[in-house]
């Protein structure tokens, strides 16, 4: 069966923080693969791993940025056991920092190790109104996903924000402490040479970040049979249905 995401949750920290948490509205289905994304909009900076309440166990798939301002990570875990489970990340040196954490289920995925992933560097020291998930492009295998973000090296607007050719739209904030200027989306359509080129309406640095995940081989693990989703009303809830 295809990689599918099952749910998806942001959580902005508008106030400077040490311990960033967060959980999805609905309980993670064991065997199902979680990716966590954390963008820090305070300066030299560096956050942990993140720690599940369950026997999650993550490892970095990519990050770029370094510890400046609008650096992004992003983590994978294989969750074990079903339940609504607690995601940490804490800020090393008992630092604090703003910023949004955005994770994802998915369900389908051939483990938690990525396919492929890249980064987006050459907009990071030049404004563009052509921003990229990823400066090389990636590879969409049949029944896979690309998770990616975008998001600007300060806090500055961006316009007008146009989401990538086949990306799904996940989060998105132009205002806010924290959360200027991120974009969050997935895209399940097979192609090669993806980079998520989004376009805005006023030129920006940015980072960028992507990874590709690959379906389970027929006879894998547990799937469910359809998609649960945030409200967009607060940090969680339902959106959708059946």
């Amino acid at each position: 069966m295809a990689v599918a995401v099952v749910q998806e949750a942001e959580s902005p920290v508008a106030t400077a923080s040490t311990t960033w948490t967060f959980n999805f509205a609905s309980n993670v289905t064991a065997g199902n693969v979680v990716v966590i994304m954390a963008r820090l909009t305070t300066n030299a900076r560096t956050p942990g791993t993140p720690v599940s309440s369950g026997s999650a166990t993550f490892a970095s798939v990519t990050s770029v940025g370094g510890t400046a301002v609008g650096q992004l990570r992003m983590w994978s875990a294989v969750e074990s056991g079903t339940g609504n489970k607690t995601y940490t990340i804490t800020i090393a040196g008992s630092l604090t920092s703003t910023g949004v954490m955005q994770a994802w289920e998915l369900s389908g995925a051939d483990g938690a190790t990525a396919t492929s992933s890249g980064t987006s560097t050459a907009n990071s020291t030049t404004t563009t109104t052509n921003p990229v998930c990823s400066d090389t492009g990636l590879t969409i295998p049949t029944g896979g996903i690309f998770l990616g973000v975008i998001g600007t090296t300060a806090a500055n607007g961006v316009g007008t924000f146009t989401d990538p050719t086949n990306f799904t739209r996940d989060y998105f904030s132009n205002t806010g402490t924290g959360t200027t200027a991120i974009w969050c989306g997935h895209s399940t359509t097979a192609a090669s040479g993806v980079t998520g080129q989004a376009t805005i309406t006023t030129a920006r640095t940015v980072y960028g970040i992507g990874a590709v995940w690959s379906e389970l081989a027929a006879g894998g693990g547990p799937f469910p049979f359809y998609t649960r989703r945030k409200m967009t009303g607060g940090l969680l809830g339902l959106r959708g249905g059946m």
